[in-house]
C-alpha cells in the first residue's frame, strides 16, 4: 500500500468567518436580483459550472449570464445558502462545500456545490465554483 499525504487543514475561526461571508454574498445578490452583488466575490478569471452543466469562464461572461438569468428565469426565486464544510489546502487556498436551498413559486429544491476560494492581497475570492442539483 502506498503512503499518501494529507492535504487539508481545518481553517481558523477568522478564515472560516470570512469564507462564510464570501458565500453569503452569493445569496444576498441572488435574492436582491443584483448581478453586481452576486458576482462581487468572483475573481476575474473564475470558472463556474452552473447546474445545467454550462461552463462559464471569466467574470465578464459570468456577469452577463447572471444579469440575464436574474431578470428572467429566476426572477421570482429565492435562495438560502450554507457552508457544509471548509478545508484549507494552504494558507491562501480553501475548498468549501455548499448547499443552496432554492424556492420557486412552484417548488423547492436544493443544489450542492464546491467552491475554490483564493486569498489575494488579504481578500478572499472565488476562483472556481461547481454547482449541481441534488436529486430527490
Amino acid at each position: 500500500m502506498s503512503v499518501r499525504p494529507s492535504v487539508r487543514e481545518i481553517p481558523g475561526e477568522g478564515d472560516l468567518k470570512e469564507l462564510r461571508e464570501l458565500v453569503a454574498e452569493l445569496a444576498e445578490g441572488f435574492n436582491r436580483k443584483e448581478a453586481a452583488v452576486l458576482d462581487r466575490p468572483f475573481a476575474a478569471d473564475a470558472v463556474v459550472v452552473v447546474p445545467d452543466g454550462r461552463i462559464i469562464r471569466g467574470w465578464d461572461e459570468l456577469f452577463a449570464y447572471h444579469t440575464a438569468r436574474l431578470a428572467e428565469v429566476v426572477s421570482t426565486w429565492t435562495m438560502r445558502q450554507s457552508v457544509l464544510s471548509a478545508t484549507m489546502l494552504g494558507p491562501d487556498e480553501a475548498v468549501l462545500h455548499i448547499r443552496q436551498e432554492m424556492a420557486t413559486p412552484e417548488r423547492e429544491f436544493a443544489n450542492h456545490g464546491t467552491v475554490v476560494a483564493s486569498r489575494r492581497d488579504g481578500r478572499w475570492w472565488i476562483s472556481a465554483l461547481h454547482n449541481t442539483n441534488v436529486v430527490g
